[in-house]
């Protein structure tokens, strides 16, 4: 009777802690990602630059299901995209998300923190997307400077 239970407990555990280390990978990532972004700014692809960099650094995840949105909020005076020119003062956010999947045995219930869809916020700007049934998400906001 205690054995099934214990059995259950540490594969819990086990998918627990891969979920996390996938997450402590995907935001430094994206730290990494959002620097390169920010150094980068006076180049003619930053954006390119900084997505490269994002999933370069992201070595033990499979890079293919690493999905990458980089946006720029509207208080922006200068750009609201890639293909503008960033300049000192504007905010950029890069967003990654990556599949997750810890459903509690029996249940149905899945503990990963972001569910499929996409996530506004309150100026309308996505913030998040997820294409899988759920993912881990990490997001970085940034001041070129």
């Amino acid at each position: 009777m205690v054995l099934p239970l214990l059995s259950m407990f540490l594969v819990g555990v086990i998918y627990g802690g891969i979920t996390f280390y996938d997450y402590v990978t995907l935001a430094e990532a994206v730290a990494v990602g959002v620097r390169s972004l920010a150094t980068n700014a006076g180049n003619s692809t930053p954006c390119t630059t900084a997505t490269t960099a994002l999933t370069n650094a992201a070595t033990s995840l499979k890079t293919s299901e690493v999905t990458i949105s980089i946006s720029f909020p509207s208080t922006n005076t200068h750009t609201d995209s890639c293909t503008g020119t960033i300049s000192e003062g504007d905010y950029a956010m890069v967003n990654a998300t990556y599949p997750c999947n810890m459903t509690v045995p029996f249940t149905g219930i899945n503990l990963c923190p972001v569910s499929k869809g996409s996530t506004t916020n309150s100026s309308g700007a996505t913030t998040m997307s997820c294409p899988y049934t759920s993912c881990v998400s990490s997001t970085t906001i940034v001041r070129i400077e």
